[in-house]
């Protein structure tokens, strides 16, 4: 059963975070403005007045770690305000809501206004100088940017939220509908953000420190084609695209790395792939594949088949040398056979991807894969996803052992974790442009790039690698927010 309403606005306030990377995203925005309310902010885990769960929804996994993020944020926090928020809450607001400890449940359609309703909730104290807001209100974001040069704005900022990259939330909702997902009935339709405010933020988050931006958002490929809600369909053609606004990233910011995250392979737009040849675009995709096989694509509904993708990675590795291509890829699906599930490695084993992320399909009630007849056994569904795991362990292995003996440049996160610490001083991590997981001692690294040898695998996910000299940051200062005189375009 929800908690009662405590009394008096919070003064420190923790984020927690399942799922995806817009749900990240989003996380970084609340950070940014709680912190601008005057909440100190406390790493998850740690007691707070004010405890923000963003749930996922994805999987039945998804419901499970979600209740459980829940339940714990309710036990860390007896005399604090909970407030849930995310896919999970949205699919089942009146089961989040019953939750013992939940002061406030806040659908993913109010999701853009949730520090607005913490205000209005009195768990927050209101702001009479500085309006609370989304990063989309250009008077909001150009007040970050003010506070952020302020002493003592970004030490109230917890430390997972000091980061050498951060998610760009470029787009929400998703207009596909795929049997087996309930994010369009969780997310919406498709809804882009304006040009102008990402091209924004992005100034910002380099102005903050950040030095890598990843466009992320649930269906990114279909950037602009919004969905209208007065005819029923969506507009095409009279919006900018992707494209447009890589474009105009690469062009009116000084961010030395923009990284497309996951792409559908069927909404991929024209002219994207010519971006490339500017350096600052990091040489790693994300495809979702799902499946190698044609008829488990189809009863997927899945607007894609093999020969299609086959296409697009032969595009993609002809135009960008050496780039690292990821994937999606479920097992077991209804009705999956033993030849489909061989046609899937096969077919796997020929793309030669970097790294997949490999999942069994779980029923979620909603959508319309539950109705599909002949159930895969939990057991043969072990079995395949072994298997493709044991493939996946291989071919990234594969794509790691081309760059060892060679020296490339990473842009470095955080200290490494405890179990890779060697005793010989700070071990730290970090990606290169590739997507490659590296590791190397080092002191205070973080949000610098340097040039490093690699020169052994140092765990299945990354490469250890000894550090060489390190490179300033771009010369100069991202332009002010105001002097940028970028025409107002949205992608509405």
């Amino acid at each position: 059963m929800a908690s009662e309403p405590h009394s008096g606005p919070a003064r420190t306030a923790s984020l927690i975070s399942l799922g995806c990377k817009v749900n990240q995203s989003e996380l970084r925005q609340w950070t940014a403005s709680l912190a601008r309310a005057g909440l100190t902010l406390v790493d998850a885990g740690q007691p707070a007045d004010l405890a923000i769960v963003n749930t996922c929804a994805v999987t039945s996994d998804g419901d499970k770690a979600s209740r459980k993020a829940i339940r714990h944020a309710a036990r860390e926090n007896p005399d604090g305000y909970v407030v849930v928020t995310g896919c999970y809450a949205t699919v089942e607001p009146a089961a989040v809501s019953e939750l013992n400890g939940v002061s406030l449940v806040v659908t993913n359609d109010d999701k853009d206004a949730l520090v607005r309703r913490l205000a209005d909730a009195g768990f927050i104290a209101p702001m009479a100088d500085d309006p609370l807001g989304t990063i989309d209100d250009s008077a909001t974001a150009e007040a970050w940017v003010h506070r952020s040069e302020r002493p003592g704005w970004i030490t109230r900022m917890p430390a997972l939220e000091r980061k050498a990259r951060a998610f760009v939330k470029v787009q929400d909702g998703c207009n596909s509908h795929c049997t087996y997902c309930i994010v369009p009935a969780a997310r919406g339709p498709q809804r882009s953000r304006s040009v102008k405010a990402i091209v924004d933020e992005v100034n910002l988050l380099y102005r903050l420190g950040y030095r890598e931006a990843v466009l992320t958002g649930v269906q990114i490929g279909a950037y602009g084609a919004d969905w209208d809600r007065e005819t029923g369909r969506v507009r095409r053609g009279n919006g900018p695209t992707l494209t447009d606004l890589t474009a105009r990233l690469l062009r009116d910011t000084p961010m030395p790395r923009i990284r497309i995250s996951s792409i559908q392979p069927q909404d991929w737009p024209a002219g994207l792939l010519e971006l490339w040849q500017d350096s600052r675009m990091c040489r790693h995709l994300h495809l979702p594949l799902q499946s190698g096989s044609d008829s488990v694509l189809r009863r997927m509904v899945r607007r894609y088949r093999t020969a299609d993708f086959r296409a697009l990675v032969e595009r993609v590795r002809l135009a960008v040398p050496e780039v690292a291509i990821t994937a999606d890829l479920m097992v077991g699906f209804p009705g999956e056979t033993d030849a489909e599930h061989a046609d899937t490695m096969g077919f796997v084993r020929e793309m030669a991807f970097a790294e997949q992320h490999i999942f069994r399909y779980s029923a979620r009630p909603g959508t319309a894969a539950v109705r599909l007849p002949d159930e895969v056994p939990p057991p043969i569904m072990k079995q395949r996803s072994a298997e493709a795991r044991a493939l996946d362990a291989e071919m990234r292995e594969a794509y790691q052992q081309r760059f060892l003996g060679r020296t490339l440049d990473v842009l470095w996160e955080e200290p490494a974790p405890a179990s890779l610490q060697d005793g010989a001083g700070a071990m730290w991590t970090g990606l290169t442009d590739n997507y490659l997981r590296v590791y190397a001692p080092g002191d205070a690294l973080e949000g610098q790039v340097t040039p490093i040898r690699l020169v052994e695998r140092a765990t299945d996910h990354g490469l250890h690698g000894f550090i060489g000299q390190i490179q300033q940051a771009p010369a100069g200062s991202a332009t002010s927010l105001t002097a940028l005189a970028i025409p107002a375009a949205t992608a509405h």
